[in-house]
């Protein structure tokens, strides 16, 4: 029996969803159950970037959602993904919305042919666990990032692969669902070369403990103001004593 080819998964997940699932995905982050997440941690990403122009590329776009809203916030953007489908769906929408300054590649990010020092930011956006080899993936990053470089990345943390979303996942498409903890991701970082790196809390961790739901629940304002001064403390405890499923990673080339 031929063993599974996780790679060859990914290449043909977008394939295999079909076009519902697609649509779904080009509507991100507001068809996302996690839009909360997604929109916290963009939030971070144009505070990290700075105001345009820069070139920017996502590693693993999928059918390039971020990209486009990083496209029409201003920035140079390259796509990357290594499904067909996806970057099809993908270049779809940008015509469709007219984007000048955004290009989409069909390309594995672990080996991208993209010319050294091209880049001023390289964004791993919940992809970098779908890696093989995510050592030669970090590698590349650094390689086609300009000498002040950026590599941000947002991903699951220790347990992702073993949830029962991602075992599903594994069995019915057979892609790569990893753990992917920052401690590995800044250790495969500097080997790959970059000089220093920072480890933030995700925004999407602070929002949803100082701005709780249960706020309505409160009988006055100064009960109110009571949560409010808790969740902010609890939140700069989060800051100090961060968690690896609740905090993103920078590092710099």
């Amino acid at each position: 029996m031929t063993a599974p080819d996780p790679k060859q998964g990914e290449r043909e997940y977008f394939a295999r969803v079909g076009p519902e699932e697609i649509q779904r995905a080009l509507g991100k982050p507001f068809t996302d159950r996690k839009c909360d997440w997604d929109l916290g941690n963009i939030t971070a990403i144009f505070h990290l970037l700075g105001p345009p122009p820069a070139r920017i590329v996502e590693l693993g776009c999928g059918v390039g959602w971020l990209s486009i809203m990083l496209a029409r916030r201003g920035y140079d953007v390259l796509g990357v993904d290594i499904s067909p489908e996806a970057i099809a769906a993908g270049t779809t929408q940008r015509d469709a919305l007219g984007l000048e300054h955004l290009e989409f590649q069909v390309a594995d990010y672990e080996n991208l042919a993209a010319e050294e020092g091209s880049f001023d930011a390289a964004i791993f956006f919940s992809s970098l666990h779908h890696a093989e080899d995510e050592a030669a993936a970090l590698r590349n990053a650094h390689r086609i990032l300009k000498p002040d470089g950026v590599l941000i990345a947002f991903e699951p943390g220790q347990g992702h692969g073993g949830t029962e979303t991602s075992r599903q996942a594994v069995k019915e498409f057979g892609v790569h669902e990893k753990d992917m903890p920052i401690a590995k991701i800044v250790e495969l970082g500097h080997v790959a070369g970059f000089s220093r790196h920072l480890k933030l809390p995700e925004p999407w961790d602070f929002l949803r403990t100082v701005y709780r739901s249960s706020y309505r629940q409160a009988r006055s304002s100064g009960e109110v103001r009571g949560k409010f001064v808790l969740g902010v403390l609890r939140a700069f405890r989060r800051f100090f004593f961060q968690r690896e499923d609740q905090s993103f990673v920078v590092l710099w080339k």
